[in-house]
């Protein structure tokens, strides 16, 4: 939400193969509701895989180490 209280949008626009296309035709179902069930179906894998989780912590500790620290650079756990 903004400053407002009002909903924030956003709008993208994805290009799919004719692979895809083709599934969704299979299906029986418009192109773009197939297309966000398969981003649904990646974020919910995303959100429960706790390799990807350990990763981005991984990565927010490297960030708040002073370059050129020899602490994790070394792979000692402080």
């Amino acid at each position: 939400m903004n400053w407002a209280g009002e909903a924030l949008t956003m709008q993208i626009t994805v290009t799919v193969s004719d692979a895809i296309v083709r599934e969704a035709g299979n299906r029986g179902l418009p192109v773009i509701d197939f297309v966000e069930s398969l981003i649904d179906k990646g974020m919910s894998a995303a959100k429960e895989r706790p390799v990807l989780t350990s990763a981005i912590e991984r990565i927010r500790a490297l960030r708040s180490v002073p370059a050129g620290s020899k602490d994790l650079a070394a792979g000692s756990k402080r």
